[in-house]
């Protein structure tokens, strides 16, 4: 599924007004974003090109027949097709990606976002994206560094934790939202909100 299709209108709305009740409680601000994917992996598709080629020329080695019917000449062009669009499919790609490579797309492309949406210019650095990326059913939390110094790791493993529970049990809003809520409590707890805080940030969901 999309990014964009996963959450209803009324859902996305859900998500921002939850951002918006955890901020309101601390000087720290929140970017929820969900992904469709967070890389393409073209080696996938190109392995599954690669093979099917293979595959169509040892088919047309065993059934060669010089007077036969053209079509059996084109096994390699047909592989070749069939195994690229195979390589496409988001379930091949996420079960013949390495965890590694996933990993490091995923946080990658969560490094690159949390520079886009301009989190690491939040006032104190008390800036944190949740990232969710639907390929490769991952959940990632990052927190800048004004909060790191203070906010042990396990407690972001918490968070993905709640937000990972939610969509395995069919409540994907839910599941943020509640995240949402516990990452307000965190900053709440470490840069409570002033009198002259703004609102920094966007608070709506971004999809990608």
């Amino acid at each position: 599924m999309k990014a964009e299709q996963f959450f209803t209108e009324a859902e996305k709305e859900r998500i921002r007004q939850a951002v918006v009740a955890a901020e309101s409680k601390t000087a720290g601000e929140i970017v929820p974003m969900i992904v469709t994917a967070a890389a393409r992996y073209t080696e996938i598709e190109l392995l599954g090109l690669v093979t099917g080629l293979f595959t169509g020329m040892v088919i047309e080695w065993l059934w060669s027949d010089p007077w036969g019917a053209i079509y059996f000449q084109l096994w390699p062009v047909v592989g070749a097709t069939i195994g690229f669009l195979l390589g496409r499919l988001p379930i091949v790609k996420r079960m013949l990606a390495p965890r590694s490579r996933i990993s490091e797309a995923v946080h990658s492309l969560g490094l690159a976002s949390f520079t886009e949406q301009g989190l690491h210019h939040t006032k104190d650095h008390t800036g944190i994206l949740i990232l969710v990326a639907l390929l490769e059913h991952r959940v990632e939390v990052l927190a800048d560094r004004g909060i790191n110094v203070k906010v042990d790791q396990s407690v972001w493993d918490e968070v993905v934790r709640i937000i990972t529970a939610g969509i395995k049990s069919g409540q994907a809003c839910d599941g943020f939202c509640n995240a949402i809520a516990r990452c307000g409590e965190i900053l709440a707890t470490h840069f409570p909100r002033q009198g002259d805080d703004k609102d920094e940030l966007s608070n709506r969901l971004v999809t990608k």
